[in-house]
């Protein structure tokens, strides 16, 4: 009795626990969305501003101040853009294209090596492309030597690895546009079925072999 007892506290525990996860996630989709519509207003504005600005004023400092404002406006725009889109691939408002494609020529195209066995799977080319892109441009920016990407079919899933630098202090690889482009890989892989993440020294990305995007 005092066993069933414990267990069904467990249960009772691991509901709860569930519950909150579950809005957290909720509370953070709501959030970011807010803040986005909040944002996507004034940064309209400002950017049409921006392109009205003249070439030049005749005095420097206020050119370099009016270009280096329009940099910035632009980057911030280009940042929330990025943001929107996570943010529509993890709750599934941006849809996924259900497309068959040959994974490994994909991956060739972005230098991986891929060993033999290679076959088709069903899902997003064009976010894959994007997602697998942006992971080599984020582990070259880390430094040390130029390592290729390998992928080889491991069961029933893709295993698709690049190495890190072996003197890398991990955090680089979780900050500024490496931390956006590792975001992107977990929206899109996960709506593919899939995994990102750091095995040993190497960063990972696990496909399912049949990945195929709900619908």
């Amino acid at each position: 009795m005092r066993e069933l007892t414990s267990e069904a506290r467990a249960r009772a525990s691991l509901r709860r626990h569930n519950r909150v996860l579950a809005e957290l996630v909720a509370t953070r989709t709501e959030l970011v969305s807010a803040m986005l519509h909040e944002l996507r207003t004034p940064l309209a504005s400002t950017l049409a501003m921006v392109e009205m600005l003249p070439e030049g004023t005749g005095d420097p400092r206020l050119d370099e101040a009016l270009e280096l404002i329009a940099r910035n406006v632009r980057r911030i725009a280009g940042v929330t853009e990025q943001i929107a889109t996570i943010s529509g691939m993890e709750n599934g408002t941006l849809p996924i294209e259900r497309r068959e494609f040959d994974l490994a020529a994909l991956l060739a195209e972005h230098g991986f090596a891929v060993a033999a066995g290679a076959g088709t799977i069903v899902g997003d080319r064009e976010r894959l492309g994007q997602v697998f892109g942006r992971l080599v441009d984020a582990v070259g920016a880390l430094g040390g030597p130029p390592s290729r990407g390998e992928a080889s079919a491991d069961g029933d899933h893709w295993r698709i690895a690049l190495r890190l630098p072996p003197d890398l202090v991990t955090d680089r690889l979780f900050t500024g546009a490496n931390a956006t482009a590792l975001m992107f890989a977990r929206a899109v892989v996960g709506r593919h079925g899939g995994t990102v993440g750091v095995e040993s020294a190497s960063l990972v990305v696990s496909l399912p072999r049949s990945a195929r995007p709900p619908g």
